[in-house]
């Protein structure tokens, strides 16, 4: 029955008013009083220091019972044991029922009522999630983590293994599937990807061992990868984007050491002085995978190129992070990005992790100049690579050509290690102000000059609205750029990290101004030209743009 007009509200009789007007009470209507829940605070803080404050909640709900019966599922919509651990064991063993999604268990084990979940964050072993896998086939994202390398020697071991499999093996509607440490085999692993195949839309895995083969499975409506692989645990999952000819977002994590090979073809004689016949000899056995023991079973990133080019007609974005400490360190040669660059069609976004920027990645990037419109590149340090010599002066004319080339970018992100890029505070001497030994070795006057050319050059990205660059040193900016006369901009830190922390730059600009190094005015008159920006990070600094008021006020009038 539709709602009655105002105006049929003021002939209707005296005494049905007041009930026709509680019946019509928008507050009463448990859409909108759901809508009003949802806005009500329900979490105090952020991160690590999140807690759950149902206070709010709890006192609407004291309004009256259709207030109770609507607000009650959203009190008890997410479960987070950690956080909800000063709640009584009996509360949420009578409230588990509205629980519609379990992060975190905490101290309570249960046991639950839960019917109609929706998203689950469990792991092998706890007898019960493994109920609730069962009595939850509606189940639309799994977060599991599975038994790793953990070995099955009694009989009660075995039995837990064969009830794990049965459940998950019983799930058929999941949309998101995140795994780590699955180990039970790869027929149960293309089982469980094939049981989901007509919804499955987001897979990650992580540490996935023992797959060989995956003949036979297709995931026709996935379009999000993310796979983290260390070398050895599963060569068949390179081929996996074969079964997925609607990807679209490709997310790889490198977790363990790869092979020493900085490129297909040596970068000529001038590095050959810093390697030894020994070291010479390794890189030439990793390029042409002589080493069976380890070369041949690494995670193929040039068969993974060819596998996107045949069958990911749509991806069109790639993001490569590496997980990496002192010891363990996996990021990706400039060949294999190109490669994998190369084989899209229109690729948009492109990151990664990597030692040092060549001439084959530049080109494919500036290949894909009409789509691209994210790049992010972190260049790190490798006591793996210093073999090979790092030319840092290449490298930054690589970056001038990226500059001067993608013309449609949005956002631009390019970081350095720190004293990666170390040039002379003294433009004849060019001495290194680092003791990094890679640092010094490719610090000259030549890199300066390309950091400076770098900030003199034209942007050609003019709708350029996100820019992020750490890393290079702000004295090595080069001279004065000249700001547009009518243009007055203010850029200022979101915090106050420094007690002047406002740039200023107009066409008054004073080098004598205090209110920032010249490196740092010099960079924040160099983007004048891009009126499109809006987010600004220099040297891990976030800034904003401020638009002065006697700019406002002309616009204005």
């Amino acid at each position: 029955m539709e709602p009655s007009s105002a105006s049929h509200l003021q002939r209707a009789p005296l005494s049905a008013t007041p009930l026709e007007t509680r019946k019509r009470n928008p507050l009463d209507l448990p859409e909108i009083l759901t809508r009003v829940g949802q806005y009500l605070p329900l979490w105090t803080g952020e991160g690590s220091h999140r807690e759950f404050h149902p206070l709010p909640l709890l006192r609407c709900s004291l309004v009256s019972r259709a207030w109770r019966e609507t607000l009650l599922p959203t009190l008890w919509y997410l479960y987070d044991g950690f956080r909800m651990r000063n709640v009584p064991p009996k509360v949420l063993h009578k409230y588990s029922h509205l629980f519609r999604i379990i992060s975190n268990t905490g101290p309570f084990k249960g046991p639950f009522r839960c019917r109609n979940l929706i998203e689950l964050w469990t792991v092998y072993g706890q007898e019960w999630s493994r109920e609730l896998l069962v009595t939850n086939p509606g189940l639309k994202r799994l977060v599991w983590g599975g038994p790793y390398h953990r070995q099955i020697e009694t009989l009660e071991q075995l039995q837990e293994w064969q009830l794990e499999l049965k459940a998950l093996m019983g799930l058929e509607n999941l949309d998101v599937l995140e795994t780590s440490g699955f180990s039970l085999g790869e027929g149960i692993f293309v089982k469980v990807l094939r049981n989901n195949a007509n919804r499955l839309s987001n897979l990650t895995l992580s540490t996935v061992e023992g797959v060989t083969s995956i003949d036979g499975l297709e995931l026709p409506y996935l379009t999000e990868l993310h796979i983290t692989f260390g070398g050895t645990e599963s060569p068949a999952l390179v081929d996996l984007v074969r079964c997925c000819p609607r990807l679209q977002k490709l997310s790889l994590t490198g977790s363990r050491t790869r092979s020493p090979a900085p490129s297909p073809v040596p970068g000529g004689v001038g590095n050959a002085h810093v390697m030894n016949n020994q070291q010479l000899g390794n890189i030439i056995t990793s390029l042409i995978h002589v080493d069976n023991k380890q070369g041949s079973r690494e995670f193929q990133l040039e068969r993974l190129a060819k596998n996107i080019a045949a069958c990911c007609p749509e991806l069109s974005s790639i993001k490569f992070s590496s997980n990496y400490t002192s010891t363990i360190q996996c990021f990706l040669h400039d060949f294999e990005c190109a490669a994998l660059v190369n084989a899209c069609q229109r690729l948009e976004c492109f990151a990664a992790d990597m030692v040092a920027l060549d001439f084959g990645l530049t080109e494919a990037l500036v290949g894909q100049q009409e789509s691209l419109r994210t790049l992010s590149l972190s260049f790190h340090e490798s006591q793996i690579e210093q073999m090979a010599g790092i030319d840092r002066m290449k490298e930054i004319h690589c970056v001038r050509r990226i500059k001067a080339s993608l013309t449609q970018l949005r956002e631009l992100k390019l970081s350095w290690d720190k004293d990666l890029i170390a040039v002379g505070t003294s433009v004849a001497v060019g001495a290194a102000i680092s003791t990094s030994p890679l640092s010094s070795m490719s610090s000259s006057p030549g890199v300066l000059d390309e950091v400076a050319a770098l900030f003199n050059d034209p942007w050609t990205c003019m709708d350029l609205e996100t820019l992020c660059i750490n890393g290079i040193p702000t004295g090595a900016m080069g001279p004065s750029i000249a700001c547009a006369p009518s243009t007055r901009l203010d850029w200022s830190l979101k915090k106050e990290l420094l007690p002047d922390s406002i740039f200023r730059c107009n066409s008054n600009h004073n080098s004598n101004d205090n209110s920032g190094s010249d490196g740092n005015n010099q960079l924040f008159l160099s983007i004048v030209p891009l009126t499109k920006l809006k987010s600004l990070c220099v040297d891990h600094a976030v800034y904003e743009r401020i638009l002065m008021v006697e700019t406002i006020a002309a616009t204005v009038a």
